[in-house]
C-alpha cells in the first residue's frame, strides 16, 4: 500500500484521481479533509470537498464548504452556483435568488443560472423581479423565444391573463386575412 501523501497538493491530486476513477469516494474524502486542515485559507480545497459531500448527499456539509469557500475567495463563481442550487433545493428561495444574481453578474450568458434566478424570486415571492429578469431574457436575441415562453408561463401562473394573451399575440403575430381562391381553368 502505498504512503499517503503529506502535502495539501498532493492530497487535493489523490483525490481527484480517485474520484475521476470512480473508486475510493471515502479515502478522496478523506484526503481532501486533511489537505483542509494542512491549508485552511484554501477556497478550492473547500469547493471540492464541498462537491464530494453534495454528491454523497450531505447536504448540510456541502453547503458549509461552499460558504467556507466564499468566504476565503468572494468572487468563486462556481461554489457560488453550486450553493445557489443548494439553497434552492432547502427552499431558502430569496437566498437562492441572491446568489444567482451574483453569478449572472459576472456570466450574463448563463441563461440556466438566469432562469433558476427568476424561478427563486417567485418561489420568494417576489413575482415583479421574476418578471423582470424573464423579461431581460425576452429581450436578448440569443434566449428570446425562451424568455417569451417562460413570462407566458409565469403570467398564466399568476391569473395575468391580459398579459398572457399580449405575449401570446406578440408570438403569434397579426392575422392574416387569406385572399379567396378562384378554380384554376
Amino acid at each position: 500500500m502505498a504512503a499517503a501523501p503529506t502535502d495539501a497538493k498532493a492530497r487535493v491530486e489523490a483525490a481527484l484521481l480517485r474520484v475521476q476513477n470512480g473508486e475510493q469516494l471515502d479515502r478522496a474524502l478523506l484526503d481532501l479533509d486533511v489537505a483542509r486542515a494542512l491549508e485552511p485559507e484554501n477556497a478550492r480545497i473547500h469547493f471540492l470537498f464541498g462537491q464530494l459531500m453534495e454528491e454523497r448527499g450531505q447536504v448540510a456539509e456541502a453547503r458549509g464548504s461552499y460558504e467556507t469557500a466564499l468566504a476565503l475567495k468572494d468572487d468563486f463563481d462556481d461554489a457560488r452556483f453550486r450553493l445557489a442550487g443548494l439553497l434552492f433545493q432547502a427552499g431558502a428561495f430569496a437566498q437562492a435568488a441572491q446568489a444567482y444574481a451574483r453569478y449572472v453578474k459576472t456570466h450574463p450568458d448563463a441563461t440556466g443560472a438566469r432562469l433558476q434566478q427568476a424561478l427563486a424570486h417567485e418561489r420568494a415571492g417576489e413575482v415583479a423581479l421574476a418578471e423582470k429578469e424573464l423579461k431581460a431574457l425576452q429581450h436578448d436575441h440569443k434566449t428570446h423565444e425562451l424568455g417569451t415562453r417562460k413570462l407566458l408561463e409565469l403570467y398564466e401562473r399568476h391569473g395575468r391573463e391580459k398579459d398572457a394573451a399580449r405575449i401570446r399575440a406578440e408570438v403569434e403575430g397579426p392575422k392574416r386575412k387569406l385572399r379567396d381562391l378562384k378554380p384554376s381553368r
